[in-house]
């Protein structure tokens, strides 16, 4: 007898392997499995408890259940809490348990909600690979109210292959949503690649990644920009670049994940995505799409920097083609004038003609060598004040300057406190009615404050028309996040005042 006993337990482990080894999915395996067990067994009815969190269960698969557990599409099943579930969150069920009065159907015979077929009791065995634990396996049969410790063993040897093929099947589930998420990652990195536009970068990179990996949504913060406005009240988003790690959040369906994109010792931006389920379970994934993204920043950088070059190139290109041609051509205009008023100096006529043109083209070439000093300031790489005294003397004023704190300014910044104050100096010149200037400029870590101020005849500034000059000024300001400030009154002078964010 018990050689007919172990030779009919091996025949049960050869028919679940086999069952176990049939399929990849967990649940068409739990179901194939939990039939083929009642049938080699004999038992009646079972069910599976899937449960990886507390308080947390699915009925992955039943067979045979009593009509009052299959009521309102197996609602029993699905909700209220039992004695075997209490004890397996509870860390007590970690072997084959002989026997448990089931809850369920206990609730069922005092509500009179159905026929349980004479089913009070079930053994209960956890499902477990390792340490790893996956759920209850439970099987019942009427009357059965006490299990043999052969039927035990069996049962928990049957629990061990299924824990064993869920962990499995969990690994190649993992490793087929891995691929599918790398297959993402590299379309959204192609994606990223083709953008250029540093203006546009935050919203069109946060789109491509939106699309391609499909989350609800996602916002991406970069450094110099719109993660300059990230607070406290962003409380994800500014732990994630405080902490410089990944910070994760679940509220009730959604999933809400921060991530910290950084280049070398800086955190160059912050990626924000939200998602209706944990589409991504793997931080690697996470990681190296920030990685991705820190390169597209910087090469989104690069190219608008290649830009400015390529504009500087040109403007050079530019001043020296007028300095060699144009400015040449009217200073020999202007000597060929001179020389042609002294030799007709006895025709009055010719005389005030030649002075005329002499006069013309004197101002031109002074408007000319102004024009040429805009588009290519000599002095500049000794710095933008430096190059604005300079720009100012050249124009017949008297520039006092006065300097507090030294800093290499970006481009940007350099080029709009260059622009600004040449508007400064030319509307000096030509409206101001004075040769003295008050050029004052405060450099701090965060911020670069110029003001520019003259004594000359002021005006109303409060019904003053604006100018092309002065709505220039205040727009280029504005762009890079500064203040604009202008003060003037009628025989006091006028102060012009630009504050710009480092």
């Amino acid at each position: 007898m018990a050689s007919e006993a172990r030779e009919k337990e091996l025949l049960t482990l050869k028919i679940i392997a086999e069952t176990l080894n049939k399929c990849n999915d967990v649940t068409e395996m739990l179901s194939s499995v939990l039939d083929e067990l009642l049938e080699v067994t004999g038992l009646a009815a079972g069910w599976i408890f899937l449960s990886e969190a507390q308080r947390n269960y699915e009925c992955a698969a039943d067979c045979n259940l009593p009509p009052a557990l299959t009521l309102e599409d197996k609602k029993p099943m699905r909700q209220g809490g039992c004695w075997c579930l209490d004890r397996y969150w509870s860390g007590e069920l970690t072997n084959a348990v002989n026997i448990i009065e089931c809850k369920r159907l206990e609730d069922a015979v005092k509500l009179s909600s159905g026929d349980t077929r004479g089913i009070t009791h079930h053994a209960t065995v956890p499902l477990k690979a390792g340490t790893e634990m996956f759920g209850l396996l439970n099987v019942a049969s009427p009357n059965k109210v006490h299990f043999l410790e052969d039927e035990l063993a069996l049962l928990e040897s049957v629990a061990y292959q299924i824990g064993t093929a869920i962990k499995r099947t969990k690994l190649y589930e993992a490793q087929q949503n891995r691929v599918k998420d790398f297959s993402k990652l590299d379309v959204a990195t192609r994606e990223l690649k083709k953008l250029s536009d540093l203006d546009t970068f935050s919203e069109d990179a946060a789109k491509n990644i939106k699309v391609a990996f499909k989350f609800h949504d996602v916002q991406l913060f970069i450094a110099g920009s719109t993660l300059n406005e990230i607070d406290s009240d962003n409380s994800l988003v500014f732990e994630a670049r405080t902490k410089r790690k990944i910070i994760s959040l679940q509220r009730q369906d959604m999933y809400h994940i921060a991530i910290p994109i950084i280049n070398g010792e800086e955190v160059s931006g912050v990626l924000a995505i939200e998602m209706i389920d944990n589409q991504i379970t793997s931080d690697d994934i996470l990681t190296a799409l920030a990685e991705h993204l820190s390169l597209a920043i910087e090469n989104v950088k690069l190219h608008k920097k290649q830009q400015e070059l390529t504009v500087l190139e040109e403007r050079n290109r530019l001043a020296r083609d007028l300095h060699d041609s144009v400015s040449q051509a009217l200073f020999s205009l202007s000597l060929t004038t001179k020389g042609a008023k002294h030799l007709y100096s006895n025709d009055p006529v010719l005389k005030d003609m030649f002075e005329s043109i002499q006069l013309l083209s004197h101002t031109a070439l002074s408007e000319m060598r102004t024009l040429i000093w805009q588009l290519r300031p000599p002095g500049l790489e000794d710095g933008v004040i430096t190059a604005l005294k300079k720009y100012g003397n050249n124009l017949g004023l008297l520039v006092n300057v006065q300097n507090e704190g030294v800093a290499t300014l970006p481009k940007t910044i350099e080029e709009a406190i260059w622009r600004i104050g040449q508007e400064c100096l030319n509307n000096i010149c030509k409206h101001a009615k004075t040769e003295r200037v008050e050029l004052q400029s405060m450099i701090t870590k965060h911020k670069v404050r110029m003001t520019v101020e003259d004594l000359g005849v002021g005006f109303d500034s409060d019904n003053v028309t604006t100018s092309i000059g002065l709505t220039g000024m205040r727009e280029r300001t504005i762009a890079l996040g500064g203040e604009f400030k202008l003060e003037s009154e009628i025989g006091k002078g006028t102060k012009v005042t630009v504050v710009l964010p480092i």
